[in-house]
């Protein structure tokens, strides 16, 4: 351990210019030092493609159950988070969890989320018509990307559209994204803690009055799902919910906002897909491997002590599964730091992989390809990002945009 904290000394965490662009350091460290232990935040950076591949595939090592973290604390006992912690998805037995995802699933199979289409389509219309008149500046996440996500997630779960309602449920998802970082400090956590039971105590709400009267929305489709005469109880109903809105929420809002930079700094590429719309689909593949992750990536905890690449991981520590290392693996992609929408990406690992592949895969893909859609006709030829505009909120050594300026072409 005294040589890999001697490595991890010149971690390039700790010089601030690494966010702004940390592609380069990654490429460093998974050529020289691929299994990289970061001193300032005390966790491993696991760097390549098919180590990253190898730990969301190896239960004997390596779990998403934060209970096996070294610094879990758990939460108070008789509480709704502490069942959640105890009961999610993440601290399942696997024959436990494989029933329960099956029954979740049918949900969100892309069969079950073309059913959603017209509210998202909707949905992402009603954000982006005021941007066509829009002139000078706009700040894309305040009235596009951030909004998007979560009123997406109220609509198909039967909140009304456009209303109060909706505007306090993403105020509360937001709060509980924030909350759910282990490196947020003691009153964001809180925060986000007050936040998810009040959407959960809104969720169970709506799930008693649906038992009553099933609709046409994703609560309903929960209720209706069955597996050897099984049915999903409201408590594992309203986890559900709440795990999407808090992890579909900040990454689809994220995956807005990267969308928009990568193809703006890259107009030859944004034109193409003006030409030929039809690449949609396949360049969001490409923006989430090219600009998805940056330094962060999924937490796992070590089981036991186990051995990488040299390394000696101990039981309890975190990994971060890190995106900007494995999507840009040379050992994956050819010419990786090259963007370019008709790639074939093959091995995306964005959505995580194995038993806990992303749930809310094919919703976000449906919302991304509408607003990348409307991001095409609103942003005219010679908008731009301005980086120098953009404010952030740090969270431990890891920032995370909280606006993205866009200066809108001529129309």
């Amino acid at each position: 351990m005294a040589a890999a904290a001697q490595q991890a000394s010149a971690s390039p965490f700790v010089d601030p210019s690494f966010m702004d662009d940390p592609y380069p350091a990654l490429a460093k460290l998974r050529a020289e030092d691929p299994v990289h232990f970061v001193t300032p935040l005390g966790f491993w950076l696991i760097l390549r493609h098919d180590d990253v591949k190898r730990l969301f595939n190896d239960p004997e090592n390596a779990t998403p159950d934060r209970r096996y973290w070294e610094h879990f604390q758990p939460r108070p006992a008789g509480t709704f988070m502490r069942w959640v912690e105890d009961n999610g998805f993440f601290s399942l037995p696997p024959d436990e969890h494989a029933r329960l995802r099956k029954l979740f699933s049918a949900a969100l199979t892309p069969r079950a989320v073309k059913r959603y289409e017209a509210q998202v389509r909707e949905t992402v219309e009603r954000f982006a018509a005021p941007l066509r008149e829009a002139r000078g500046v706009i700040d894309l996440m305040e009235t596009f990307a951030n909004p998007i996500p979560n009123a997406v997630i109220s609509r198909i779960t039967g909140i009304p559209a456009a209303g109060d309602d909706e505007r306090r449920f993403r105020e509360l998802a937001q709060a509980t994204i924030r909350g759910f970082f282990s490196f947020s400090d003691e009153v964001t956590k809180k925060a986000g803690d007050d936040a998810f039971v009040e959407i959960s105590d809104w969720v169970r709400e709506m799930a008693k009055e649906r038992r009553d009267s099933l609709g046409e929305d994703m609560i309903s489709d929960l209720i209706r799902a069955q597996d050897r005469g099984d049915r999903l109880s409201d408590d594992q109903i309203v986890m559900t919910i709440t795990g999407l809105i808090g992890a579909g929420s900040e990454t689809t809002a994220m995956g807005g906002m990267i969308a928009a930079m990568t193809l703006l700094d890259h107009p030859e590429q944004m034109e193409k897909l003006r030409r030929e719309p039809e690449l949609i689909p396949n360049a969001i593949s490409e923006i989430l491997r090219f600009g998805f992750g940056g330094p962060g990536g999924l937490p796992r905890y070590a089981v036991r002590d186990f051995e990488l690449r040299g390394k000696t991981i101990r039981k309890g520590q975190m990994m971060l599964l890190s995106f900007g290392g494995s999507s840009r693996d040379p050992a994956v992609y050819d010419e990786p730091d090259r963007f370019d929408v008709t790639r074939d990406v093959k091995d995306l690992i964005t959505f995580g992989s194995g038993p806990h592949f992303c749930l809310g895969a094919n919703l976000a893909r449906q919302e991304m390809g509408y607003m990348i859609a409307a991001m095409l006709d609103f942003m005219p030829r010679g908008s731009r990002w301005r980086k120098d505009l953009m404010e952030y909120r740090v969270t431990g050594l890891f920032r995370r945009p909280v606006t993205l300026p866009i200066e809108l072409g001529p129309r």
